[in-house]
């Protein structure tokens, strides 16, 4: 959406004026034109949650992702190739896979082990079409991991006390001399993180005090100098006895001063450019553009100079889109003279509540209520004190605010967004004025991204027809699986060659590959497949900024106790908290189904999967010359048809319910069954199965198919599995203990839902909550329960 005036009628007597004022638009049109052309193609923005940041190597480091399409503030429901790669303190990738998204979302693990040594690694999640790009719009986590027997390293130790970053930043990015000028002051550590600095002291050339800026909570501040002010200022800060100061940019002869300002009048922002005699005399009389975009959608004003060399815009905040919005301006030929990023503030968000349920031996029963309706959320639950969660990484900065900023520092979004008051929206705008867009305008013009790179949508498998197979002309190959639900059928052209597109594979996949001729009888096929897509790299490699550490008060500076204070404080280990028996029991879609743990005894007495479906599910059953169905008994559809169930193989759906013929019991782990389960269906479904394969089941082989494994395809979604305590109750569980991790909750209507949580002792939980709407609300929130 382009919000340009052009005026094209213009009486006869103005002939020049009109031509000036055409000439004008023309330039307005250009100034839309690169915008369009720069943002045409979608892009997509990925928030990770994980389930904290601080990882002991025994561990498994769970997460939850979200992906945003950020042209439409929806999830990007089209999404379903995403990479992940875990990645150390020198840039190497020491772990990668490639993950299934789903309507906007997905999940995953990645296994730590001994191998891994002490010390920050990362997390990146990119897709192939984000190599498009010339900016990085990938997503980083910064999490920790600690080797205890192989040292805690630099983990513990604090930043370098000194070194300290002081940061000066003109608005509109250039310091003009001959006017007044507003700058933006940050105050960071030597690792870029907020410090205890409270104010900042400005002295001129000779050393004299100018006055005393303050400084928030999270290092940021600025100043107004008035015109004809002189060379030599300096920002001086003191921490612990020591002086840190920086000198203020030299002005320049030449530029514009911007300042904007959203507070004085209500629901207006003022711009207002000043400039000085040099400028304005090499303007020779042309105006200037004030451009105020949202990727592409932009409001293009133009702005003149008059004898005061001041201009002031006023907009009415309803005419600015809502979010992250750049204010450029360009002189006569489109060249850029100052720069400045603004954020229309939001004016609701969305909140949670909490109530215990009940309890049992082992789990508190709670519900929860977020104030909108059908949310997609993850929950991560730690002790009150935790020490292993950085809630700098949140939904609000990863969609709102990251995409936008050229930075290497974090941008805490939940601070500026949980509670929506102007004092919130002032500092979000103080922390904007020290900022700068990554979309330089210089790119916008000269390098309009192509599509050169797929927006990949499943699997594409090639292969080829071996020569002994005899003519492919006409002929087709099948490839099956039972394990992953998988039948499909392709052509195979006079060479032989064959491909399939957009397959759900699992990694390790076994597969089948059949010939069909007509007239003959189908034949299988031993080949060697290749998934040409499985393993995109991502274009722009991710090299990490090294640490700066205070060496002396290594490992002690941080924290007080380290996992390993006390003997045995977080030794990990196997399986000692557990909620419930059935390990699936808390995968999403399976609490309004009932489990069963397929025994041995139940192996041996039914030994086909479909006898047991018949007697356990409600369903009945009917096998015919190959051919299977199943209905739900006494269930029918809207149409007064009989309603099949939806049937899912390790959470892959199940196409063809013949496959489930040759399954033996002594297969499968568990099966969940509803016969009266509603499903969203076009086809009037109705009931639902869900079937866990034993690991490393491999299909029934009757007819001694050959048979075929694929790798590298998407990584196996697996339930939350805590590891063991020996104690909950010690400081290195509430330091770095996880109670629980519920990756996927979906709410009703109402915005109701229910999980429980394993009982660990702790008398106080924090809930760290995330996720998002169909429609694009977000929510980050945090959460402390007292437990009853």
């Amino acid at each position: 959406m382009k919000r340009i005036i052009l005026a094209f009628l213009c009486p006869l007597l103005l002939t020049f004026n009109c031509l000036n004022t055409n000439a004008q638009d023309t330039k307005k049109e250009t100034i839309a034109k690169v915008l369009t052309d720069y943002f045409f193609l979608d892009r997509e923005n990925i928030h990770v949650q994980s389930n904290k940041s601080i990882y002991m190597a025994n561990e498994q480091i769970w997460f939850k992702g979200y992906v945003f399409h950020r042209k439409k503030n929806l999830p990007f429901f089209t999404t379903i190739n995403v990479f992940a790669n875990l990645i150390d303190d020198t840039g190497k990738i020491v772990d990668t896979q490639l993950i299934y998204a789903n309507i906007g979302s997905f999940t995953g693990n990645f296994k730590l082990n001994s191998s891994f040594r002490s010390g920050k690694y990362y997390l990146q999640f990119y897709t192939n079409w984000m190599n498009n790009f010339i900016e990085d719009e990938s997503a980083i986590n910064e999490i920790t991991i600690i080797n205890t027997t192989k040292g805690n390293g630099n983990v513990f130790a604090g930043p370098d006390p000194s070194k300290i970053n002081i940061e000066i930043n003109p608005e509109g990015g250039t310091m003009l001399s001959e006017t007044a000028n507003i700058l933006g002051i940050s105050v960071s550590d030597c690792n870029h993180n907020a410090t205890t600095v409270k104010s900042v002291d400005i002295t001129d050339a000779n050393g004299k005090p100018v006055q005393t800026i303050q400084i928030n909570k999270l290092g940021y501040g600025r100043i107004t100098l008035p015109a004809n002010t002189g060379t030599g200022y300096k920002a001086i800060v003191n921490i612990d006895g020591i002086k840190h100061e920086q000198a203020f940019p030299v002005p320049q002869i030449k530029g514009v001063a911007l300042e904007v300002n959203d507070f004085s009048a209500p629901d207006k922002t003022i711009i207002t450019l000043s400039t000085n005699k040099v400028t304005f005399n090499s303007f020779g009389g042309k105006p200037l553009y004030v451009v105020i975009h949202k990727d592409e959608d932009a409001t293009i004003y133009e702005v003149s100079f008059n004898s005061s060399l001041v201009s002031k815009l006023t907009i009415n905040n309803a005419d600015i889109p809502e979010g992250m919005n750049t204010i450029r301006v360009l002189d006569g030929d489109l060249n850029p003279l100052a720069e400045r990023l603004i954020y229309r503030y939001p004016t609701a968000t969305l909140s949670t509540t909490f109530n215990e349920t009940g309890q049992t031996i082992e789990t508190l029963a709670y519900q929860g209520k977020v104030n909108y309706a059908n949310m997609n959320l993850s929950i991560s639950i730690l002790p009150e004190d935790t020490r292993s969660y950085d809630t700098t990484n949140d939904i609000y900065s990863s969609f709102l605010l990251l995409p936008y900023i050229d930075t290497y520092k974090k941008a805490s979004g939940k601070y500026y967004f949980t509670t929506l008051t102007k004092a919130k929206s002032y500092e979000l705008d103080l922390f904007l004025l020290s900022q700068k867009s990554k979309y330089s305008w210089h790119n916008i013009v000269k390098n309009p991204p192509k599509s050169t790179y797929t927006f990949d949508m499943g699997l594409v498998l090639k292969g080829a027809v071996p020569k002994l197979a005899g003519p492919t002309q006409f002929a087709k190959v099948r490839l099956y699986s039972l394990t992953s639900g998988i039948d499909e059928v392709t052509d195979v052209d006079e060479k032989g060659n064959f491909t399939f597109n957009n397959l759900l594979v699992p990694d390790s996949t076994y597969v089948n590959f059949t010939l069909l001729k007509k007239s003959e009888k189908p034949k299988e096929l031993t080949l060697a497949p290749q998934l040409l897509n499985a393993n995109k790299k991502f274009a722009r490699n991710f090299l990490p900024t090294p640490y700066c550490y205070n060496t002396i008060a290594s490992g002690t500076a941080s924290y007080n106790a380290a996992p390993n204070v006390e003997k045995g404080t977080v030794e990990l280990e196997e399986v000692k908290i557990e909620a419930r028996k059935l390990k699936y029991a808390n995968i999403m879609g399976n609490g309004n189904l009932r489990g069963y743990k397929i025994s041995e005894m139940q192996a041996n007495m039914y030994q086909n999967l479909l006898n047991f479906i018949k007697t356990y599910g409600g369903f009945d059953v009917n096998e015919s010359v190959g051919n299977v169905t199943i209905y739900g008994r006494g269930v029918t559809s809207v149409n007064g048809g009989r309603s099949s169930p939806i049937i899912y193989i390790d959470n892959i759906m199940a196409l063809d319910f013949s496959m489930l013929a040759q399954i033996q019991m002594s297969e499968v782990d568990e099966i969940y069954m509803n016969a009266h389960a509603i499903v969203p269906s076009v086809r009037n479904n109705i009931g639902v199965i869900r079937i866990y394969l034993n690991k490393g089941a491999k299909p029934v082989n009757k007819n001694t198919t050959p048979t075929i494994i694929l790798k590298n395809g998407y990584s196996k979604i697996l339930p939350f599995k805590n590891v063991g305590y020996l104690s909950t109750q010690n400081e290195g569980f509430v330091n770095f203990g996880v109670i629980s991790w519920i990756p996927n909750v979906m709410t009703d209507e109402n915005g109701a839902f229910k999980f429980d949580i394993p009982k660990t002792g702790q008398k106080n939980i924090k809930l760290f909550i995330e996720g998002f709407s169909a429609d694009g609300k977000l929510i980050s929130e945090t959460k402390t329960i007292t437990v009853k």
